[in-house]
């Protein structure tokens, strides 16, 4: 996807970031923008791009694998204010959901790219790997299983550009990069006109999901001012208050238990109330002559308070005394993501341009329980807490590499042939604190009068974290890799990259790619690329252990689910294995064809297989006795009735297509109009699972599958098949207008018992927003989903879903079930 402008620079003034092949201006040479050229020469896809190549000089046209080119007014052209959500609604093959009652996954959304799992595609930030998040999203949701980069950590404000490279590339990024990889290139430089601060409000039709905050950016010269400045340095910051939404069913018949005052149950079903604080400073500085210091720092908090299950007056995990009419039980997160990048860079009298850096991100996930109780510990003490603090989880990266690269004349080739390698060196760790003793206080002897049951132990909604589960684990890794690229005549272009990595804990890997293209016509071309990658499995899926209130699929009722780490006697005693890595091959086929300076087109076919692909088992329901009194007596004491663990556990193969064209409309009397029209196609197939464990096929009751039918489906039929995008902008003067129509194909529900699947039919949805730039101000009124759409709902034959406690909207629709959105913005550029 381009936005149909096209952009020029000037290689004379700019170094290479070898990690990309990144264009990156040299202090002192400050690039001016380019007057608007001429549409009779400029074609659509002339933006230069610095993902998936270490050329210096490729564009989205000449590129050897599909890549989206998304610019700040992309970004800002609906009413949301997070990353997430804005790609969700510019990119067909992303698939950003927004499930509510999600613990910890209310606060850390997971994005899906071509249907894979979130954790398949690579984070970028200036180049430079991003870390993940700490949170491993256990339910029944999209991106089940994963542990993903934290994309709402990164203001908008700070973004100059994002690429998304639609490609296997874990031969030239390493692990991760299966699906794909997304660059998020930030602002640089400094001076008049590059400086803004912005104010935006917004609001649900329904009156809910207020919305209110300020951004900003601005560019400071170092060393000198303007032409003579050695350097540059930038701030970015945002700030954002947004309000709940409830779209519950107000009908008393669909809550398990009414309220003692004789009202409805009080449940809340919909986006949580967000906090966020973000701060990005940047900067460059000349040190020498084509030397340069350069590096950046970003700080995030969000403060987020979510839902849980309402408890009822009468359910026995309520305490009358202290809540008569019982109670809904909140999770408040506090997630914090750290990210610091310093780095030497420059280009020698040879020619050699080389990048010696140093990364460190962390991410901690605070789980704070409000409004809550300990059942458990009030009966055993006389006294609860209620509100706990009951743990939190850390991840963090620390990473050193080496890029070098140069351009060579090559007697027998017409064009240079770059050469580029590099090293990396990446230490991890993951962390488990425990909680409050209260929060996960539990004694088995504390009985509910008048049965052999005990008392729920541990806070409601999110039981404390045990120092039993509390832990911190570490490993490291090494690579190395090399890349060859060159236009070998000059209609055909080729490339080649190999990479080999060791981690400490899974082993070693090798994986290639092999690029070309062909430029059949001055107008036509094609593309295509073959490889294979790896995932490593993250210290996250091997390391996670938790016990949550989650509805178990295989039963439609809610359970004490515990998580436990694959080397934990638990997981072992129901069959866990230790993970192995991931592999893939990837293939891709595209076209380039762009007939006039003003249309383009671009139509790209891939398919990615994965072998011992990680996923998050069923939950192992222990209502069987013979299953319980084996577990319990493997593991006594523990307070679950269902297990999960991770597991390689599927080989899939993932089939698609994607499709884009552009349309610039210059006109004298109207103005300019740009058109856009995008689709992906994209079908994932499990093709085999693995062998389910010899203890769960003893199940007295009937074998226990490990990655059975409503957990495949969360992988095939979970995510739209096809999504497809139509959008125009207008500009004449001052004003402007945007629309986009876009058509999420329909997902599915898929159950262990085949006759309670339900399908959600396709929905279109509209965006509108018009604005007016006057001097340095600008203006913007717009609505999203201006027809109001909802997803179906829920029928109550669906036991993937929970219709009878009112949630009456399914956690799978790619568009959330807010209905329509009003907003405001308000912009000075200075």
């Amino acid at each position: 996807m381009t936005t149909g402008k096209t952009l020029r620079r000037k290689p004379s003034a700019s170094l290479w970031l070898p990690a990309l092949g990144l264009m990156i201006v040299t202090p002192g040479h400050a690039q001016d923008a380019a007057p608007p050229p001429d549409t009779k020469e400029a074609r659509q896809l002339d933006q230069v791009v610095v993902t998936g190549t270490r050329s210096t000089t490729r564009t989205e046209a000449n590129s050897l694998s599909p890549i989206d080119v998304l610019s700040p007014k992309d970004l800002t052209s609906t009413g949301s204010t997070d990353l997430a959500t804005a790609l969700g609604r510019l990119l067909p093959s992303l698939d950003f959901p927004r499930p509510a009652i999600n613990d910890g996954n209310d606060a850390v959304r997971p994005a899906s790219l071509r249907g894979l799992s979130p954790d398949a595609t690579l984070v970028l930030v200036d180049g430079k790997r991003y870390h993940t998040s700490a949170l491993v999203n256990y339910n029944n949701s999209v991106g089940r299983g994963a542990a993903p980069a934290d994309l709402n950590s990164i203001p908008i404000s700070a973004i100059d550009h994002i690429e998304v490279l639609r490609d296997g590339a874990a031969a030239q990024y390493g692990s991760d990069a299966i699906a794909g990889v997304i660059n998020i290139v930030l602002k640089h430089g400094a001076g008049p006109g590059k400086n803004s601060i912005n104010a935006n409000y917004g609001i649900m039709d329904k009156g809910d999901g207020e919305t209110n905050g300020i951004d900003g950016s601005v560019g400071i010269d170092l060393g000198g001012k303007g032409a003579d400045a050695k350097g540059w340095l930038r701030l970015a910051w945002s700030y954002q208050n947004s309000m709940n939404t409830n779209r519950a069913s107000p009908v008393s018949l669909f809550t398990p238990e009414e309220a003692a005052d004789g009202n409805v149950a009080h449940q809340r079903y919909g986006d949580p109330a967000v906090k966020t604080y973000q701060a990005l400073t940047n900067f460059q500085y000349e040190l020498a002559r084509n030397v340069d210091l350069y590096g950046y720092l970003s700080l995030s908090r969000r403060d987020v308070t979510s839902n849980g299950y309402y408890r009822g007056a009468t359910n026995a995990r309520n305490v009358p005394e202290l809540y008569p009419d019982g109670f809904l039980p909140q999770i408040v997160n506090h997630t914090n993501d750290s990210t610091a990048v310093l780095g030497v860079k420059g280009v020698t009298d040879g020619g050699w341009r080389w990048d010696a850096s140093g990364n460190y991100g962390i991410n901690d996930l605070v789980f704070d329980v409000q409004n809550s109780v300990n059942t458990n510990l009030f009966y055993s003490t006389g006294a609860s807490p209620t509100y706990f603090n009951a743990g939190t989880f850390k991840n963090s990266q620390a990473l050193a590499n080496v890029d070098i690269g140069k351009d060579f004349s090559v007697g027998w080739l017409p064009n240079p042939l770059t050469l580029a390698f590099g090293a990396e060196y990446r230490k991890e760790k993951y962390q488990i604190d425990a909680g409050d003793p209260e929060s996960y206080y539990f004694n088995q002897g504390t009985l509910i009068p008048g049965t052999d049951t005990p008392y729920a132990g541990g806070a409601q909604v999110f039981p404390g974290l045990s120092p039993a589960a509390a832990g911190s684990f570490t490993r490291h890794s090494e690579a190395a890799y090399v890349d060859l690229e060159t236009d070998v005549t000059d209609k055909f272009s080729a490339g080649v990259a190999g990479r080999y990595e060791h981690y400490s804990d899974a082993g070693s890997t090798r994986s290639g790619k092999l690029s070309a293209r062909y430029q059949f016509t001055p107008t036509f071309a094609l593309r295509g690329t073959i490889s294979n990658g790896f995932r490593a499995p993250s210290l996250a899926q091997q390391n996670y252990q938790s016990v949550v209130t989650i509805i178990d699929p295989s039963t439609g009722q809610l359970a004490q689910t515990g998580t436990y780490r694959t080397s934990d006697p638990a997981a072992i005693a129901l069959g866990s294995k230790p993970l192995k890595p991931e592999k893939s091959a990837n293939y891709g086929i595209g076209a380039v064809w762009e007939p006039t300076a003003d249309f383009s087109a671009t139509l790209d076919i891939y398919q990615i297989r994965i072998w011992n692909q990680i996923l998050y088992s069923d939950t192992i329901s222990l209502t069987d006795p013979l299953l319980a009194a084996y577990f319990n007596s493997v593991v006594p004491g523990q307070q679950v009735t269902a297990v999960q663990y991770f597991a390689n556990s599927a080989t899939t193969r993932t089939r698609g297509a994607d499709l884009v064209l552009n349309y610039r409309i210059p006109t004298t009397a109207f103005g300019q109009f740009n058109l856009l029209a995008s689709g992906n196609y994209n079908k994932v197939k499990v093709l085999s699972v693995g062998e389910t464990p010899a203890v769960l096929q003893a199940n007295s009751s009937g074998p226990i599958e490990l990655f059975g039918r409503s957990s495949q489906g969360i992988l095939t039929k979970a995510t739209p098949r096809t999504k497809f995008l139509f959008g125009a902008d207008w500009t004449l003067d001052g004003f402007n207008a945007h629309a986009d129509l876009t058509r999420y194909g329909s997902v599915t529900r898929v159950n262990t018992d085949p006759s309670t699947d339900q399908v959600f039919p396709a929905r279109w949805l509209l965006n509108l927003s018009g604005g007016y730039t006057i001097d340095q101000w600008n203006f913007t009124l717009g609505v999203d989903n201006v027809t109001n759409q909802y997803p179906q709902r829920v029928k109550p034959t669906n036991s993937g879903e929970d219709y009878f406690s009112g949630l009456q909207y399914s956690a799978l629709s790619p568009f959330g079930f807010n209905g329509r959105y009003y907003y405001a913005k308000v912009g000075f550029r200075f």
